[in-house]
């Protein structure tokens, strides 16, 4: 059986291949990122159509269709804890591990919460680690519309605990200072529960926003040198042809715009990827 998950995530990496390939890509060469699942004829010509036709919509349409034809072959029903199951099959060993052992931590009321928020203020270090514990699914609902083709949940969720941690610290710091003796043992009110929470909620998102920039500015970065190296690449080969010899740092750089240490660093790589 083709697991959906799999199949869409394969079928989104295929589609961005094809985006920035200047050729169309052959059946042949399509089918080969789909080898090792088990598709129909039909399924596979869907496939190649549907990354032959230009996506207006993002190709969610078409994906949905495809997905939908698979299941229907396989019989699979769509329900929601199937659908589930599916998604949480994609995640690694110890992360599926990490789900099943925070879904079986007992949930605190608001009343006992609003003592743990209490006793953090009065500077108590020690229930960091509770409070932590009532948030981690929160954690996981927040970094779940974070998600994306660079940033992966698994990677969002360490880091949202990681703003969560260094938000329950700073509230712990803060409490420690501006505590007084008229402060201590008259009880935390709802609405300052209610605000430290919402504090805590924009660490989080905050931590989630810088890590998927990040991840996002990191594939740009990618994205920019290897169009330099396609340009230097074509520059020589283009250069090379119309003056008969290979063209000098100073007329790849006029014709390229980049500078000649870019260039000297591109045209070492690329000697020493030919030598090897």
């Amino acid at each position: 059986m083709v697991d959906k998950i799999t199949f869409m995530e394969t079928l989104r990496s295929v589609q961005e291949m094809a985006k920035t390939n200047p050729a169309p890509m052959s059946r042949e060469e399509i089918q080969s990122y789909f080898q090792d699942m088990e598709l129909s004829k039909e399924q596979q010509e869907m496939i190649y159509q549907y990354l032959q036709t230009p996506k207006e919509d993002g190709g969610e349409a078409a994906a949905k269709n495809i997905s939908e034809a698979e299941l229907r072959e396989q019989g699979v029903k769509k329900k929601s804890s199937k659908c589930k199951e599916k998604k949480e099959a994609s995640y690694s060993a110890p992360f599926r591990m990490y789900l099943q052992e925070i879904s079986a931590v007992p949930r605190l009321d608001d009343a006992q919460k609003g003592k743990l928020y209490e006793r953090l203020l009065a500077g108590d270090e020690a229930v960091i680690a509770d409070l932590s514990a009532q948030w981690l699914q929160k954690v996981i609902r927040l970094a779940e519309k974070y998600t994306t083709s660079k940033a992966l949940l698994e990677d969002l969720v360490q880091e949202g605990n990681m703003s969560l941690l260094l938000g329950l610290q700073q509230l712990q710091r803060e409490g420690a200072e501006n505590r007084t003796a008229d402060s201590v043992g008259k009880g935390l009110q709802e609405d300052k529960r209610r605000e430290l929470e919402q504090r805590l909620e924009r660490f989080i998102q905050e931590g989630l926003t810088r890590y998927r920039r990040e991840r996002e500015g990191e594939q740009d970065s990618e994205n920019a040198i290897l169009a330099k190296v396609s340009l230097v690449y074509e520059a020589r080969k283009a250069l090379a042809s119309e003056n008969g010899t290979d063209p000098t740092l100073q007329e790849l750089c006029e014709y390229t715009r980049i500078s000649e240490e870019e260039i000297s660093d591109i045209l070492a790589l690329h000697e020493r990827a030919e030598s090897n």
